[in-house]
């Protein structure tokens, strides 16, 4: 049986000019046990039958992609484990014998003609207790199948006209909690909380990165998915969480206010720095572009969002934790805005049942607080246009991202808008879901000063308007080129964020121009499939440069691998990117490297599709030293990047960052 260790690495290097010691780097997941081989053999070939019985049924059926991924979330699972090596005890093979035997029940349903909550187990009674049920989506990022838990609450009756209240759940780290162990438990357990005539789901959130990158990406699907399958009241959807769990209803709760009638995170970090300690002892320089990084998901900059929501925290009184929620109460009483926090009395990391009561008695009168639409007023602050929308208001164009865009709005009467702004360029405003105003569709918008009477622009229910603020600082009317190329929702940097929607990987079929170079980019692109394959728990999706399909372009980032000779889509594309890379020099603006030592990494708006990134030679940015802790795993490389390749430790950084930084606004070199 193999020990699980963390691998103790004391390698010092150079990483941006610095030494740097890389400390207890450990693979995560880490390996399983060895297994009995017939028990391996055996669970092989269950997965192998069984998957090509589902795939046969799903080929001669209708509407198959209603069901097919709440069967094949039980067989991807042990796939995963055979292939990874993720067995960790003899329970964790028979609880994937249980699981593909709930796989097999449910294609004999599925045969029968059962669908919905009931192919998931939900009882035709109504019951006096919780249901626990367990299901599968198929993600947009990269089609793998991912897991998910539900509590339906006890006397729910499916087809009922009542609207039920959805708490999300998100939970704490386990490393050895993958697949079979996260639906095993989603079987068994329903949580630390059931509130009545509540449903909760559990999203898996891609195991264990704090509900970020992706992890982020499946919250929202899998919130969506089980909209789409019960009667949830849209307006009564709460975001929790505990530990890592914690961190992430922090995260969620100030980057998407307006999805939340309330915010609760028990224990979790806010921040990487004081977390870490890495103000006093720093693993990296921490320059202007890495604490501009930060801010993508520190809680502490984004934290007078929580004035859109109701925030109550929860802390155990001896919990090295409980520092960060104190933080953040400081911070937001600083600002007037109030964050309820409960303390467990002598409650290390934990939650004690006299605060769990207290805690459900509060988030339960924060539901049964009456919702007005639309919302009067919204107070939103952001750094970036990945979170840019709080209900009808979204905000679509920065000064400069990573610096703070700031946005006050309230509706004044029966059809009067009154806006104030500081660091914003575009505005979009959106009342389609409460017909406002009721009265006329003309607004009477006072923004900045400046007083309009705006007419609405769309002939569906609501005002609708888009604004643009000019070079002499006055608002006008969005009406130009919606594809003008610039910095917006989606498409706005850093690197990470390609890998938190579609993309596909394209390999080069040819060797790039330098040995080195060449032998970097080969294995650069070897470790982005394995680190998405196992940390991310995603589907490797992978194209020849040769091989490229129009439709390919048209749906997803391109993360393509070479340079602008060995990739085929790079040199087709080279005279419209940023940079210049040939034989003899590579170019960013001014700088020029060797690049017989040296590749660039970015990424930016594909010339073939500007709606989507083409990302060049980079996957996550974050690497095995973040595998220590989840907030470690930030992006560690802004839009672009310069790498010396010549490095023996690539635990940080992919290689030596000689240059980096921000793309402006419309994407220029600065």
């Amino acid at each position: 049986m193999k020990k699980l260790l963390s691998v103790l690495l004391v390698v010092c290097c150079l990483v941006s000019g610095e030494a740097v010691c890389a400390e207890n780097i450990k693979p995560l997941p880490p390996p399983g046990i060895e297994i009995d081989s017939k028990q391996r053999e055996a669970l092989g070939s269950r997965v192998t039958t069984l998957n090509k019985e589902i795939n046969l049924e799903a080929a001669n059926t209708r509407g198959s992609s209603r069901w097919i991924a709440d069967l094949l979330v039980f067989t991807r699972a042990i796939e995963l484990a055979l292939s990874q090596n993720t067995f960790y005890s003899k329970s964790d093979v028979a609880n994937a014998t249980k699981l593909l035997d709930v796989a097999e029940r449910r294609l004999a349903l599925v045969r029968s003609g059962i669908r919905g909550l009931t192919l998931l187990g939900l009882s035709e009674s109504t019951l006096d207790k919780p249901q626990l049920l367990v299901g599968g989506f198929v993600s947009k990022i990269d089609d793998s199948v991912q897991p998910y838990g539900l509590v339906i609450p006890a006397g729910f009756r499916a087809g009922e006209a009542k609207k039920y209240r959805l708490d999300l759940w998100l939970h704490g780290r386990g490393d050895n909690q993958l697949e079979i162990a996260f639906l095993t438990e989603r079987l068994k357990s329903p949580g630390i909380y059931t509130p009545e005539n509540t449903i909760v789901l559990h999203p898996f959130g891609r195991h264990c990165n704090a509900f970020k990158f992706a992890g982020e990406t499946d919250v929202f699907e899998s919130m969506e998915h089980v909209q789409a399958i019960l009667p949830i009241d849209k307006n009564r959807i709460a975001m929790r969480g505990f530990s890592m769990g914690g961190a992430g209803a922090w995260h969620l709760g100030v980057h998407a206010p307006g999805r939340w009638f309330a915010v609760n995170p028990g224990a979790g970090f806010i921040d990487s720095i004081v977390y870490q300690n890495w103000d006093k002892n720093p693993p990296f320089e921490i320059d202007a572009v890495h604490q501009k990084l930060l801010r993508w998901y520190d809680v502490l900059p984004w934290v007078t969002n929580l004035r859109n929501t109701k925030a109550i925290a929860y802390s155990g009184e001896v919990d090295r934790q409980k520092e960060a929620a104190d933080r953040v109460v400081a911070a937001a009483r600083e600002n007037e805005v109030l964050i309820e926090q409960i303390v467990g009395a002598n409650m290390g990391h934990k939650i004690d049942d006299a605060s769990r009561d207290l805690i459900d008695k509060r988030m339960a009168e924060f539901a049964d607080e009456e919702i007005v639409s639309p919302r009067p007023s919204i107070d939103f602050t952001t750094y970036t246009t990945r979170y840019s929308q709080v209900d009808w208001l979204n905000v679509t164009g920065l000064k400069e991202h990573w610096e703070a865009g700031h946005v006050t709005a309230r509706i004044s009467g029966e059809n009067r808008l009154i806006v104030k702004t500081e660091g914003i360029t575009h505005l979009e405003f959106d009342f389609k879901d409460s017909g406002w105003p009721k009265t006329q569709s003309d607004v009477d918008l006072i923004i900045d000063g400046g007083r309009f009477t705006v007419p609405d622009i769309s002939d569906t229910m609501g005002w609708q308007c888009r604004l643009v603020r000019t070079q002499g600082e006055d608002w006008n009317l969005d009406i130009g080129d919606p594809q003008m190329q610039r910095k917006r929702p989606g498409l706005q940097g850093p690197i990470d964020d390609a890998f938190s929607d579609r993309f596909l990987f394209v390999l080069p079929t040819r060797p790039a121009i330098h040995g080195e170079a060449e032998r970097w980019i080969k294995s650069e692109q070897e470790y982005a499939q394995k680190r998405w394959r196992e940390l991310m728990r995603g589907n490797v999706r992978a194209v020849k440069d040769i091989d490229l399909t129009d439709d390919d372009i048209e749906k997803n980032h391109l993360v393509c691998f070479g340079d602008f000779f060995s990739n085929h889509y790079l040199s087709k594309i080279r005279d419209s990117l940023p940079i210049e890379w040939t034989k003899d020099t590579l170019k960013v603006g001014k700088a020029e490297f060797n690049p017989a030592t040296h590749v660039a990494a970015f990424c930016y708006p594909n010339p073939q599709n500007p709606k989507k990134y083409v990302v060049l030679n980079s996957g996550m940015t974050f690497r095995d030293f973040s595998n220590v802790s989840n907030s470690r795993q930030i992006a560690m490389l802004p839009d672009w990047a310069v790498l010396n390749t010549q490095t023996d430790d690539q635990s940080i950084f992919s290689g030596r960052v000689v240059a980096k930084g921000f793309f402006d606004e419309r994407w220029n070199v600065r």
